[in-house]
């Protein structure tokens, strides 16, 4: 199962995004660092999950795909009353 994730405007915690679908799929942080660690160091993984450091964003890809997350990226609306600077 694939989800989506929609990032209008703000930025989604990602973090948060990884740890709720290993929840929902009933998976460990152990198991998926199990899963990726030929791409991504076992402490890597933990250190990102447990909010000790920031990763690098093709550390945080590899991790969303494990899960099976994907992130869409689309402009917020524009707000009534305030213009675009040229």
């Amino acid at each position: 199962m694939c989800r989506i994730l929609h990032i209008i405007g703000d930025m989604l915690d990602l973090r948060q995004a990884i740890l709720e679908q290993l929840k929902l799929s009933g998976l460990t942080i152990n198991q998926l660092a199990k899963q990726v660690e030929d791409k991504v160091p076992r402490r890597t993984v933990y250190a990102y999950l447990c909010g000790e450091e920031d990763s690098l964003s093709k550390t945080v890809s590899i991790l969303l795909d494990a899960v099976g997350l994907t992130v869409t990226i689309t402009k917020r609306a524009k707000r009534p009353g305030k213009e675009q600077k040229k």
